[in-house]
């Protein structure tokens, strides 16, 4: 009698053991590592003048964007921050949270794609819920901005 159960259990650990795992088709059609390396694209931009330099980190997931923004403006403070926000209509909306002076802010920054790089657009902006934002994202000005053009990610 007691061979019975052992060997039942026998019967069912080789059934059990029959071979590779064989992905069912939705887990051969999903990878999550496969699909993180596609979508997610990081990109470096990198604006150099004579003495100011603008350097932008883009992790680009699908339209949600990632990264790193950073300003050395001659004669001004150094902003260095992380932003988040999304692609539309060829315009790059995040908003930025940088430290300057010591203390942490937050801001609306806009980028547009200019074909060579990205440039800032500028305008009015007012405060909403702590963050400055712009005004009119339509209407902001890219012509005095300079261009982020794209350089190899360190």
């Amino acid at each position: 009698m007691k061979t019975l159960p052992t060997l039942f259990f026998a019967a069912l650990v080789l059934a059990a053991c029959d071979g590779q795992k064989k992905d069912s088709p939705i887990d051969a059609a999903f990878s999550p590592e496969d699909e993180l390396i596609q979508t997610i694209n990081t990109e470096c931009f990198q604006y150099l003048g004579e003495k100011d330099t603008v350097s932008l980190t883009t992790h680009m997931n699908g339209t949600s964007v990632t990264g790193t923004l950073d300003y050395q403006i001659f004669e001004k403070d150094k902003n260095t921050g992380k932003i988040e926000g999304e692609i539309r209509d060829g315009l790059m909306i995040l908003e930025y949270t940088f430290m300057s002076e010591g203390s942490s802010s937050k801001r609306q920054v806009v980028f547009k794609n200019s074909g060579e790089g990205w440039k800032e657009g500028y305008g009015d902006m007012k405060e909403v819920d702590g963050i400055l934002v712009h005004v009119a994202i339509d209407s902001l000005d890219y012509e005095n901005s300079h261009s982020l053009v794209p350089v190899p990610c360190e």
